[in-house]
């Protein structure tokens, strides 16, 4: 048994050897996280000591099969110290742009701890860079999985990644014309969920996460709304036919004889049919329309507001019922700027309710956004 484990060490001490010489700087694609640095709670690598000459050190041929992570000799380690090695490790890749370097060495901590949340947020991180959606999915996953080392800031962290592959796997699915994974829906609970997160730790990337979140709502009442476009054309279609095939059977029942009949037949049909037009065509310019202004929208639920005041520290428009409920049930604080805020202090804004309402009056498609 003290030789496999030896032998392990001495496998994945040459990976992450083998990692550091032939690593290669990749660019980010782009994606917004909540930090640019490497992922959060790591500390540098402390530089390795001077290594003794051979006469002091008669088993420096033996250290150097482990020369990534020189001394001391992991074997003599607890899988813990050795896990946290790989972790900066990771790090330093991460930090360089070398995301697949950095997976690796995450893959390395995870072998040697596997029930430390950390390393799999970290790793859904660089999987998310590279744009490789279900790997990303799955570490998160793994990741919530670990509730005694997953703390509310990792989760914040990982719901937040998961809901961003999600919803990035449905918009490049989409882009290609493809079927998406059918999770559109459960990328927006992932998103809500960092987003209520990120308001209970006062977290500086509240704004960051309400617009992913606002974006995966968006998304999905744009899938709804053209499906629903689909639906009112193929109706349009169906009718139109129904006409055509009545005035059909209606002039072979006739035969030749009454060609007054038939114009009369003819002509009812025509005008069915231009009523059916007019009908769907103020249908569709009607769907033009369904367009709900950010400024409508709470700033918690993103739900159209129904009740809209401002606090007066902010200068934030909120919700009544949301604001409320934030005030009574989380803090006295403003959920944003995380100024303090008593619910007496709410000013109605009634300009904003009278437009909104205006709003809801010609559109009532809005009470569903």
């Amino acid at each position: 048994m003290d030789s496999f484990a030896h032998g392990i060490d001495n496998f994945l001490g040459n990976l992450l050897n083998t990692n550091n010489s032939n690593s290669n700087t990749r660019p980010s694609n782009g994606h917004p996280t909540p930090s640019a640095s490497p992922p959060s709670n790591h500390s540098r690598a402390t530089p390795p000591s001077q290594s003794r000459s051979p006469s002091m050190n008669p088993s420096l041929s033996q250290s150097k099969q482990f020369n990534s992570f020189s001394q001391p000799n992991p074997s003599s380690q607890s899988p813990t110290s050795l896990a946290e090695m790989a972790k900066l490790e990771g790090n330093t890749h991460f930090a360089n742009g070398r995301y697949a370097e950095a997976i690796k060495a995450y893959s390395v901590a995870v072998i040697r701890n596997p029930d430390n949340a950390v390393y799999y947020s970290n790793r859904a991180l660089c999987h998310l860079r590279l744009s490789e959606w279900l790997f990303t999915v799955d570490d998160c996953e793994k990741g919530l999985e670990l509730k005694s080392t997953a703390t509310e800031a990792i989760q914040l962290k990982l719901w937040y990644y998961k809901g961003q592959a999600l919803l990035a796997a449905e918009e490049e699915a989409e882009e290609n014309g493809k079927e998406g994974l059918g999770r559109l829906s459960e990328a927006i609970n992932c998103l809500k969920k960092a987003f209520d997160l990120s308001i209970l730790q006062k977290s500086t990337y509240t704004d960051e996460i309400a617009t992913k979140y606002r974006t995966a709502k968006s998304h999905r009442f744009e899938r709804q709304d053209r499906k629903r476009r689909e639906e009112v054309g193929e109706l349009h279609g169906y009718l139109v036919k129904l006409v055509e095939r009545d005035r059909h059977r209606q002039l072979k029942q006739m035969g030749q004889d009454g060609s007054d009949e038939q114009e009369n037949i003819v002509n009812a049909c025509s005008e069915r049919i231009s009523e059916i037009e007019a009908l769907f065509s103020q249908a569709n310019e009607n769907s033009k329309k369904r367009y709900v202004p950010d400024a409508f929208l709470g700033k918690i639920s993103f739900e159209v507001m129904t009740d809209p005041v401002v606090s007066p520290a902010s200068g934030i428009t909120y919700d009544r019922s949301e604001i409320v409920s934030h005030l009574q049930k989380i803090g006295k604080w403003d959920p944003l700027t995380r100024q303090p805020l008593h619910e007496k202090e709410l000013v109605p804004n009634l300009a904003l309710k009278e437009v909104i309402d205006e709003f809801l009056s010609l559109n009532g498609w809005a009470f569903d956004y």
